[in-house]
């Protein structure tokens, strides 16, 4: 099995790293009460999984963050677009891995965090203690979302294109949606590059009530 690194550069300006943890077991109930799935992190799960075990999905801008005044990353986000648990405008807190660039945006798939952040250092440093959500699967449902030009094409204005950075060694896309760079290259971790404007679209069906995704 692969492993992702961690890079000690200064936590918020550094690309979005993955520390190494200790596998864990995560058991999480679907939509269907009578249905439950155990995860060993990280995990090899379909989008359409992922979209199910998450309390909160969207697309969010990163506001601010803090790696000092507490026991792990927490960062603040303001949602740009809401698929699940959320919406347009709301603030939300999540963590806990180091290397999320401010200002940037990311789609993130995040599960509620069974105890709030506490400061370590004061109860006024920071953001106080704050309810936040967990990115899970060792990081992979963080998914940076950017401008890039790796897409199919032969000019410019169609290689070049905002897409959703998805590792998909771990995070296992729907057919046919395609992914860059191709298959017959070898990113670290899969992590290739999906047309944002496809992948918006295919959290817009997951988000649909009963909607019922075969991979």
């Amino acid at each position: 099995m692969k492993v992702a690194l961690i890079f000690l550069a200064p936590a918020l300006f550094a690309t979005f790293a993955l520390e190494i943890i200790s596998a864990q077991s995560v058991t999480a109930k679907l939509e269907n009460p009578t249905e439950s799935v155990t995860i060993t992190e990280p995990a090899k799960m379909t989008l359409d999984q992922v979209f199910k075990l998450s309390d909160v999905v969207a697309v969010v801008r990163i506001v601010s963050g803090d790696a000092d005044n507490y026991k792990i990353a927490i960062y603040k986000a303001v949602v740009v677009k809401g698929f699940k648990g959320t919406e347009e405008g709301k603030t939300i807190y999540f963590g806990q891995y180091s290397g999320v660039r401010l200002g940037d945006e990311y789609v993130l798939f995040l599960r509620n965090a069974k105890e709030p952040a506490i400061p370590t250092r004061s109860p006024t440093a920071a953001y106080g203690t704050v309810k936040y959500l967990d990115v899970f699967n060792q990081g992979y449902t963080a998914m940076e979302s950017s401008y890039s030009c790796v897409f199919d094409g032969k000019v410019p204005n169609q290689s070049c294109d905002y897409g959703v950075r998805v590792c998909t060694d771990y995070i296992v896309l729907p057919k046919p949606v395609h992914a860059f760079p191709p298959e017959k290259d070898d990113p670290p971790f899969g992590c290739r590059w999906v047309r944002k404007s496809k992948f918006i679209s295919l959290l817009d069906e997951f988000a649909e009530p009963g909607a019922v995704h075969v991979p």
